[in-house]
């Protein structure tokens, strides 16, 4: 089990990786010969690949105006690809690519197309569904639909991977489904540290009782340990004709996980004619402890450049030259497990969790709207587990 859970949290992590990167595109084409097979396979999984990189950066509200690029300008787009999965036979080709594209040129692409882009990764939501059915209030016990709806799920590469639980006894004492609706802190803390310092993304699924078929969601995203991080959305599904009960709760969970997608990039949004500099005080008591801040700066979309100003026995101060404005930077940089508090010329910036960090701020506070429901409070997150 524990090499399970490493593994998960191995995969949760890549997930969250680099965004540029769209890994295991299926392509399948037949032609005339292998080779031109082979060559369509290329050209129709980089074209997907493309498609799957915009709708992972960009909002819902802007597809019909996203830049129609040529086969020639793709071409340019793409800085590398693997292939794997390779089957062939004299008029047909498959396989799985890796296409990695070049994130400057993808940046200016959009911008000369008016587009709007979030490129900041959240860590990984552990999802914990939790299913009220007359007096039975489930989680973890069978049968829940909720839970296996959420399980089957097969959501796109966005930029809020998600964490199934195990649900083995560790899952089952760390939390139940009266504490997971309660949202009490303890019991999420002990979910998060479970799996890699993961947000919590508890979603309550109520059948409805007025005769129809369909089912109410509340649905709220913790940051444990982070003071007034929630986040709440609601929705309101009725089943369509013909469609099942299990049907109809994985439509819920994919509009729900929508409109979670959809507040973190309005959240995440960049306006490049935004920047600051900022000097905070890192709080460390050896080299090592600097050297572990300033690696979690590095590749942060909001963050152009940081320097070390100086160091010594009570810690450094570094200089940060940032895109956007202070909350947005504060909510990138906790993904990265790193704590903004303060004001200006008053910054200090420490590793969440590290001796003298506080309960933490980490939130970019705000109200968000997506799919059927409504978003509202402070966005904030952390680790991960068992992604897809």
């Amino acid at each position: 089990m524990v090499l399970l859970l490493a593994a998960g949290v191995a995969r949760a992590q890549d997930a969250g990786g680099d965004v540029f990167t769209i890994p295991r595109v299926p392509a399948d084409a037949t032609a005339a010969n292998a080779t031109a097979a082979r060559d369509q396979a290329l050209a129709d999984g980089q074209r997907k690949a493309f498609n799957i990189l915009m709708a992972r950066l960009t909002l819902p509200t802007d597809a019909a105006r996203l830049p129609n690029v040529n086969a020639s300008q793709l071409t340019d787009l793409v800085q590398g690809f693997e292939v794997g999965n390779e089957r062939r036979s004299g008029v047909r080709y498959l396989a799985d690519y890796t296409f990695h594209f070049r994130p400057e040129a993808v940046r200016q692409l959009l911008r000369q197309s008016g587009i709007a882009f979030a490129e900041t990764p959240s860590k990984p939501l552990v999802v914990l569904p939790v299913l009220h059915d007359g007096d039975r209030t489930v989680l973890w016990d069978d049968p829940n639909p909720w839970r296996d709806a959420w399980n089957s799920l097969k959501l796109p590469l966005g930029l809020v991977p998600v964490v199934t639980p195990l649900g083995d006894l560790n899952d089952v004492a760390a939390i139940d489904a009266d504490t997971a609706a309660r949202g009490e802190p303890e019991h999420l803390a002990a979910v998060s540290q479970r799996y890699g310092g993961a947000d919590v993304l508890v979603t309550q699924a109520v059948p409805k009782t007025d005769g129809s078929d369909g089912v109410d969601v509340t649905t709220t995203r913790y940051t444990p340990g982070v003071s007034g991080s929630e986040q709440t959305w609601v929705t309101s599904e009725t089943a369509n004709a013909g469609e099942g009960a299990l049907d109809l709760m994985r439509r819920a969970a994919g509009d729900t996980m929508a409109q979670v997608e959809e507040a973190w990039k309005v959240a995440n949004i960049l306006d490049t004619r935004l920047s600051g500099t900022l000097v905070a005080r890192v709080p460390v008591g050896a080299l090592p402890e600097w050297i572990a801040v300033r690696d979690r700066l590095v590749g942060i979309p909001a963050v152009r450049s940081s320097q070390l100003v100086s160091l010594d026995h009570d810690g450094a101060l570094v200089e940060i030259r940032y895109i956007g404005d202070p909350a947005q930077l504060r909510l990138a940089l906790g993904q990265r497990d790193l704590e903004l508090s303060g004001t200006d010329p008053d910054w200090v910036l420490r590793r969440r969790g590290s001796a003298g960090g506080g309960g933490g701020s980490g939130g970019n506070a705000g109200v968000g709207t997506g799919g059927d429901g409504s978003a509202s409070g402070a966005n904030g997150a952390s680790g991960g587990a068992v992604a897809r």
